[in-house]
């Protein structure tokens, strides 16, 4: 029988990765060596993870503060129209006493933190630009030059507190205390929970602007702003809730 004796030849590709004439160069994955980016796409994917989860952990924050004011709210509307019961006397009885309020010291605590929610988010602006130039490899010499914003918001955060404290002290000096009534005894509630609050964010705030002293990555700094800003702005959004309840239902 005849013998077929032709050779098949198979054209092979060339192989990926190497470094002769005709080669075609291999790409590196998420996060293989230093591709002139710092890290590579795989620290800015890493980095984006840390910021999602540290987001959704935040949006469970809002929520659960939101819950707590909205219940202390009920029970404010709730105490100012019905009253309290006397089981001696077997009938609901009104005791909401208005308050008169320091307008004007809570008028410029709400113009502080309307101002602190302003300078945080230029703070984040210009730490946003900073990375994108840190990403490129550019410098440009105005950062250098740049307003502390970040520190300018958490001097901000600690005079509303500070105003907050005098709008207290205020109201005692006219005989308000915690137990003199029910609508002094909610506005004490409803403010000092809100400035507990603020503290938390203020202390995150503090964390950031110490990054240098304390030697912590500009990324975390970066996160850090970026998360508590949402909080932040709330908290802002919230205090006008806060100041129009107790001014337009004082009974």
């Amino acid at each position: 029988m005849p013998i077929i004796g032709d050779r098949v030849e198979i054209e092979r590709k060339p192989k990926l990765g190497g470094g002769g004439p005709g080669k075609i160069p291999h790409r590196r994955g998420y996060g293989g060596g230093d591709d002139g980016d710092h890290g590579g796409s795989g620290d800015f994917r890493s980095r984006e993870q840390r910021m999602r989860r540290y987001r959704i952990g935040m949006m469970l924050c809002i929520i659960s503060v939101t819950a707590i004011f909205v219940l202390l709210t009920m029970v404010y509307v709730f105490r100012m129209g019905k009253g309290r019961y006397d089981e001696d006397a077997h009938r609901w009885i009104h005791d909401w006493v208005p308050l008169h309020l320091p307008y004007l010291q809570l008028w410029l605590n709400s113009l502080l933190l309307l101002l602190s929610s302003t300078t945080l988010e230029l703070a984040r602006r210009s730490m946003a630009r900073k990375e994108e130039f840190a990403a490129m490899g550019i410098v440009p010499p105005r950062m250098k030059r740049d307003m502390p914003w970040l520190g300018i918001t958490v001097l901000l955060g600690c005079f509303f507190l500070a105003g907050q404290i005098l709008v207290w002290n205020s109201l005692r000096h006219q005989g308000v205390f915690l137990d003199s009534s029910p609508s002094r005894s909610l506005f004490y509630i409803l403010t000092g929970t809100h400035a507990v609050h603020l503290v938390g964010g203020l202390l995150v705030l503090l964390y950031a602007v110490a990054g240098r002293l304390m030697a912590i990555r500009f990324e975390s700094q970066r996160i850090a702003v970026e998360v508590t800003g949402w909080y932040w702005h709330y908290l802002a959004f919230l205090w006008f809730g806060i100041f129009a309840l107790v001014h337009f239902a004082r009974g």
